[in-house]
């Protein structure tokens, strides 16, 4: 802050001394720019926290591009703000229950009236204001010894897109873990990709839903080109036909096939 007041002084007591040059009313506009510019950056500056409305993304815009060029995923702690800084961390606390999520600001919005910010899909999941779609919130921006203290906080629980393993790219069949291993039973097919990282996206989703030790990836090679089928079991015929009911209740689909 000295290097802005020391700037600001300078360029008032240049103008003012220029009295040949500049007029009465010309002076005042330039005071009161200098002024409000001034206010403005001191409040930028000292303001860490706001409470107001948070909204969340809708699944729509899962895939799409944000403001700063990264892809929306509902599955990660991101934010979007009409102010603040690209990569700012943010601890937002719903203040309806009191729970808390640190999301990182990569979209810029939102702009309804009263809302502060719009939060992905886990995010708002995470402070359960998901069925109401909006809840009153605190936000607090994180200063870098806060973001320390968080993130070594949360060392133990480690970050799935960094532990991950690398997913096989030979044929065979793996359990959760990719590992090589044999399937035998009826098994439900949800869904096969081609692409690496929609398979993780998927596998993220299903393990919130269902026992990670229930899912495995087929994987195959159709025309020099590489094919990943997730599938969910094993079970016997009559039950895995009765789990594919309970599955599309948690918004999974797929269909039975035998091993």
């Amino acid at each position: 802050m000295k290097f802005y007041k020391k700037n600001y002084i300078i360029i008032f007591l240049y103008i003012f001394n220029r009295t040949d040059r500049y007029n009465r009313c010309m002076k005042k506009r330039i005071f009161f720019f200098l002024f409000f510019t001034w206010k403005v950056v001191v409040f930028a500056q000292t303001t860490s926290s706001e409470e107001g409305l948070a909204s969340y993304y809708a699944d729509k815009f899962h895939g799409r591009r944000t403001a700063s060029g990264d892809k929306y995923n509902k599955h990660k702690f991101t934010a979007a703000h009409r102010t603040l800084p690209f990569d700012t961390q943010v601890k937002v606390t719903n203040l309806s229950n009191d729970s808390s999520v640190i999301v990182t600001i990569n979209d810029r919005g939102p702009y309804g009236k009263g809302k502060i910010i719009d939060l992905s899909y886990c995010a708002a999941k995470e402070l359960n204001f998901v069925k109401k779609g909006i809840t009153k919130v605190k936000i607090e921006i994180l200063n870098e010894s806060s973001i320390i203290q968080d993130t070594t906080s949360l060392a133990e629980t480690p970050d799935p897109d960094k532990t991950a393993k690398t997913i096989p790219s030979s044929p065979g069949t793996y359990d959760f873990n990719f590992n090589e291993t044999k399937l035998k039973g009826y098994y439900i097919q949800t869904g096969a990709f081609k692409d690496s990282e929609v398979l993780s996206e998927e596998i993220n989703r299903l393990q919130k839903k269902i026992d990670s030790n229930n899912i495995y990836i087929e994987v195959i090679k159709v025309k020099n080109t590489i094919i990943n089928r997730i599938l969910i079991g094993p079970y016997e015929k009559k039950n895995g036909e009765a789990e594919i009911a309970l599955l599309q209740k948690k918004g999974i689909t797929g269909f039975l096939k035998s091993y």
